[in-house]
């Protein structure tokens, strides 16, 4: 997992592979706490804030980009 200030410097694109990943190993996690080989399920919770954690900052680039475009048109 990358720290906030490494994601904050990616741009969109990356985000979103970063995202892709990191859903699929929540994926990953959450069978293996079910199937009883994964031991730690606070790996899931991290997990989950981690993938929030990048949600949010494709949602501040989005809502940037949105402002800019606005005070474009204006």
């Amino acid at each position: 997992m990358l720290s906030i200030q490494e994601l904050r410097i990616m741009k969109r694109d990356e985000l979103l592979d970063e995202l892709k990943k990191a859903q699929m190993e929540l994926t990953k996690l959450r069978i293996g706490v079910k199937t009883s080989h994964q031991k730690d399920t606070n790996l899931v919770t991290k997990g989950k804030k981690y993938v929030a954690r990048i949600k949010t900052l494709v949602k501040e680039l989005d809502m940037e980009d949105m402002v800019k475009k606005a005070a474009e048109i204006a």
